[in-house]
Formats: C-alpha cells, sequence, structure tokens
C-alpha cells in the first residue's frame, strides 16, 4: 500500500490559479551536503584487492600515463557525477592513482566516507559532495562549489543510469520521467555547468557514460533506451559546439556486464571496471590532433549489443 500510495504522488499535477497554473508533484527532497572531512592517514594510498595481477595494479606498471616524479604535481581536478560501489569507486581509485585530484558527487556522500579517507592517503585533494544531479540549481551550485574551492575540472564524467525494466504499455509515467530524468538531462545539466566552467579556460573533457541502450532500443528496455539515446544526441551536439573551443566531449558506451567483485570474474563475458577506467582516461589524454568523440567498451569474449 505504501509503495502504490508513493506511485500516486509522483504524478504531475495542476491547480489552476486565473492566469497562472501551478504544476507541482511530490518527491523526495535532497540536499547538497558536503561529506565529512577525512583526515589524512599516515600511510601510503596501498592498491585494493580488487586490483589483481594483470588487471589494474598492473595497469599501472606498464604504461606510461601513470604518474612519476618527472610530471606535474597533479594532474588537474576529475568530477565524477554518480559513484557507488564497482565502477565508479574504480574510476575515482584509478584517477587518483594517475595523479588528479577528485570530485566525487553521489546522491548520499555519507556513504562515500570511506573512499574518501582511503583516497585521501595519497596525498591528492578529495572531496565528495551530495546533491540530485537532475536539478538545475543543485549542479550549478555544487559546480560553484568546486570551482571555488578546488579550481575549474579538467575532467567530468557522467556516469549515473537509471533503467526501470518494463514492456511500455506497463510503463508508469513517474518512472519514464525519473529515468529520462536521470539518464539524460542530469547529463544536460552536468554537461552545460562543466562547460561553463571550462570555457574560460579553453580546455578540458566532458565523458557521458552510455551503455548498450545508448544505441540499440529493445523490448521492455523503453525507459533506459529513451533517456540513454537522448544523451547520445546531447555528446554528439556538444562536441560540435564545444571542440572549436578546446573542450574535448565523447560518449563512451560500455556494452558489458562490469563486473562488482573478484569473485565474478570467470568464464562469462565481463569488464573488469578498472579496464574500464583506464580506457575512460586515455580518452581524456587524446591529442587535439586525434579527437574521438565516441568508444565503445567490450570484454573480448562478449557479442556485441547484448548488454544493456
Amino acid at each position: 500500500m505504501p509503495a502504490l500510495l508513493w506511485r500516486r504522488l509522483k504524478v504531475w499535477r495542476r491547480i489552476g490559479l486565473g492566469p497562472i497554473t501551478l504544476l507541482f508533484k511530490f518527491e523526495r527532497s535532497i540536499g547538497v551536503t558536503k561529506g565529512k572531512a577525512a583526515a589524512t592517514l599516515a600511510y601510503p594510498l596501498l592498491p585494493n584487492p580488487r586490483m589483481r595481477q594483470g588487471g589494474f595494479a598492473d595497469v599501472r606498471s606498464r604504461t606510461a600515463a601513470a604518474p612519476d616524479a618527472s610530471q606535474p604535481s597533479s594532474q588537474g581536478m576529475a568530477v565524477i557525477v554518480g559513484v557507488g560501489p564497482g565502477f565508479g569507486y574504480a574510476l575515482a581509485r584509478r584517477l587518483v592513482l594517475e595523479g588528479f585530484d577528485v570530485a566525487l558527487i553521489s546522491r548520499d556522500a555519507e556513504k562515500l566516507n570511506p573512499l574518501v579517507v582511503e583516497l585521501k592517503a595519497s596525498g591528492r585533494i578529495v572531496a565528495s559532495y551530495g546533491g540530485d544531479a537532475t536539478d538545475e540549481r543543485t549542479v550549478d551550485s555544487l559546480f560553484k562549489q568546486i570551482v571555488e574551492l578546488h579550481g575549474t575540472p579538467s575532467l567530468t564524467i557522467y556516469s549515473i543510469q537509471e533503467s526501470g525494466p518494463g514492456e511500455t504499455v506497463d510503463v508508469e509515467l513517474p518512472a519514464f520521467e525519473s529515468a529520462w530524468r536521470h539518464n539524460c538531462l542530469g547529463a544536460f545539466l552536468v554537461s552545460r555547468a562543466s562547460a561553463r566552467a571550462m570555457k574560460g579556460n579553453g580546455f578540458g573533457t566532458i565523458l557521458l557514460i552510455g551503455s548498450t541502450s545508448s544505441v540499440v532500443g529493445r523490448a521492455g528496455h523503453l525507459n533506459l533506451a529513451v533517456g540513454k539515446f537522448g544523451q547520445r544526441a546531447l555528446a554528439q551536439v556538444l562536441s560540435r559546439e564545444l571542440w572549436p573551443l578546446g573542450i574535448h566531449v565523447a560518449h563512451a558506451i560500455i556494452d558489458a556486464d562490469i563486473a562488482e567483485s573478484p569473485s565474478e570474474h570467470s568464464d562469462q563475458p565481463q569488464s573488469d571496471p578498472d579496464d574500464i577506467a583506464f580506457s575512460l582516461i586515455a580518452v581524456h589524454r587524446q591529442p587535439k590532433t586525434a579527437w574521438t568523440s565516441e568508444i565503445d567498451l567490450r570484454p573480448w569474449n562478449e557479442k556485441f549489443w547484448e548488454h544493456c
């Protein structure tokens, strides 16, 4: 019963007030709250247990992109919008190991505190922020704070996905709208805020993370496909508008099941989140005369366009 009541409350309502119409709906409120301060630990950043031989840790030793004494003290500020266990955590760890400072944005910044503590041990600037990426004022406020406190981001990655599978005739409007807002509207708001900040410097990278549903509309995945198709269109428009200004925009399609833990790695086709992170940072580091606007990633034994 509570679930049914909540679905009904989320429906848009209109109240006519003479020549003005009040349009509203009920939804949960998410405040813009900074994560708790995490003290710098007195030991070096250690490889996560998930960084096994041949994976993330091994990549560090075999790539010239790994930070060393000859490189600048920082590779710039990287903002990740949508940080959760698995891919989001792996991406944050990889960025820090590559010499980036990071700002992590999630609905609940408190849950990121253990990760922040871990990453701050590297000596890099690490901050977490909570907020709703689909709210215009929240996004603009977050980026204003980040620029004021940490400087203009050199890299922004939007990695939020909401699905809600179901046949089209059974899809409810609140579920459809929520998926579109998180998959597409949020990407627009974050990209716009990033571009406005980066234009002054004349450089930066915006990466939008898509899925198989960015290019394939499969039965039962309407909510995901509509938003991800829109996100891909956004990336294409932004590329044409921002590349001439020195801002690299790219769309990354992850056509894969992403492993969440070491135990998941088996003969089944899965992508290691650490390896995905490595490929995304490589896109950011592409020279301006050979930029890519879209990249699709999948394991060697994956059937193309099987995953949404």
